[in-house]
């Protein structure tokens, strides 16, 4: 148990637990006052602790990791943890957050892009020794299926607390790649199917009388077009050369 990392708290919190995976509860008491307020989950190892209703977490982290940390800006350093924290800890964040579009929107958009973002896959794998193109592969493939079986399950929850599907049930069309609109309808499905591709566009809405909901003007055009065959794909390539010249073939 992660009680252990409390050794002053331990022999209380051993006599406390009741069930073994379950987590706890962080509560702050202001100095002077007797009131505990809840401020965070903490998972059962400890490891790491979500706020709610936001996109942060405490992680466990090392003493000499503080020491040896690296600082990459003035005002950044970066501090070695965990990989089972690093990942407890998105596990957590995503628990509270599910369903709400703002914060998900929020930390998505904070992500490296460009050559930030390329440099921090360098940072990842510079540490790392060579590995045969075997094991590469096989890890690869985990990985990917991995990724796959954790984005149909997070898409489900996500869609269910939306109320677009039941809770004990799957959709009427496949999860593998869903992405989330913002214009014209809420969801878009895409998948191959015989070397075709298919494009499922979803709209989703919520009935308090039992009727069928109405549709918004833009979303009746949505729905026209796709229904009447005037849909025209596009596909452009955008690139740019050694110069710094910008490109877009368009197919």
């Amino acid at each position: 148990m992660g009680i252990e990392r409390f050794p002053a708290a331990k022999k209380g919190l051993r006599k406390a637990v009741i069930r073994k995976d379950r987590g706890f509860a962080v509560r702050l008491t202001p100095i002077g006052s007797t009131r505990h307020v809840k401020v965070a989950n903490l998972d059962p190892d400890c490891l790491a602790a979500s706020i709610p209703d936001s996109t942060q977490a405490f992680i466990l982290v090392e003493r000499e990791h503080l020491e040896e940390r690296i600082q990459t800006s003035d005002t950044e350093s970066e501090i070695t943890i965990s990989e089972e924290a690093a990942i407890r800890a998105s596990e957590m964040i995503d628990t509270e957050i599910s369903g709400n579009k703002r914060l998900i929107s929020r930390w998505r958009k904070k992500l490296s892009t460009g050559i930030s973002a390329f440099r921090q896959r360098l940072r990842r794998i510079a540490p790392n020794p060579p590995k045969s193109n075997e094991v590469k592969r096989l890890e690869q493939e985990v990985r990917r299926l991995r990724d796959r079986l954790n984005k149909e399950a997070g898409t489900i929850i996500e869609m269910q607390n939306a109320g677009l599907i039941p809770m004990n049930g799957k959709p009427p069309f496949p999860l593998e790649n869903i992405h989330q609109m913002h214009y014209g309808s809420d969801w878009l499905s895409i998948v191959w199917r015989r070397g075709e591709l298919h494009l499922f566009w979803i709209e989703s809405n919520l009935s308090r009388t039992g009727n069928v909901p109405s549709l918004t003007k833009n979303e009746r055009r949505f729905r026209e077009a796709i229904r009447d065959g005037r849909v025209v794909n596009h596909h452009y390539h955008h690139w740019v050369d050694k110069d710094g010249e910008m490109h877009w073939d368009r197919a």
